[in-house]
């Protein structure tokens, strides 16, 4: 699979290497070839790029979500209302991507679905056995990838990912 900057990727292998080179557990990135860390990147960009977004695509043709006209939130951090320039990729995206194509690295057969699936179940004295061994769900995308991107997406769709919701009386 090819990367293609703004095409299939918001970032190159080079600047994910410079990303998580210093990053704690990225040991398996280290290792992994070229080859793998341009699919996790294709594909994290996919996974990270699939939500409702603020603001608009700067033009329908373009292949990714990012850059978006009219793309304002606030920054609890900073106390204050951020506008995105309609040029810019935030650095939120960026590091999600980062994180995602990691932990898609860390995770081989994260997105083939598998589920999981027991040999045998006992309620006395509770047993069970699991045949493919899969106790531990991963999720496909981690709470930090969501945390980085949360202020980032309209809140009218977030609602998924942890948004609060409301009741009127």
């Amino acid at each position: 699979m090819t990367l293609t900057v703004n095409t299939n990727s918001y970032v190159t292998v080079v600047t994910a290497d410079t990303y998580l080179e210093t990053r704690i557990d990225s040991d398996n990135w280290t290792a992994a070839s070229t080859a793998l860390k341009e699919s996790a990147l294709v594909t994290a960009t996919a996974l990270v790029d699939d939500h409702a977004w603020i603001g608009s695509a700067v033009s329908s043709s373009q292949a990714l979500a990012w850059p978006r006209n009219n793309a304002t939130y606030n920054d609890t951090r900073m106390g204050a209302t951020i506008t995105i320039g309609n040029t810019v990729i935030p650095d939120q995206v960026i590091e999600a991507v980062y994180e995602q194509a990691l932990h898609l690295v860390d995770n081989e057969d994260l997105l083939q679905g598998k589920t999981q699936t027991f040999e045998s179940i006992s309620v006395g004295s509770v047993s069970v056995s699991d045949s493919n061994n899969d106790t531990n769900r991963i999720p496909i995308k981690p709470s930090l990838v969501l945390k980085k991107i949360r202020p980032l997406l309209n809140k009218a769709y977030s609602t998924s990912i942890g948004a609060s919701w409301w009741r009127a009386n």
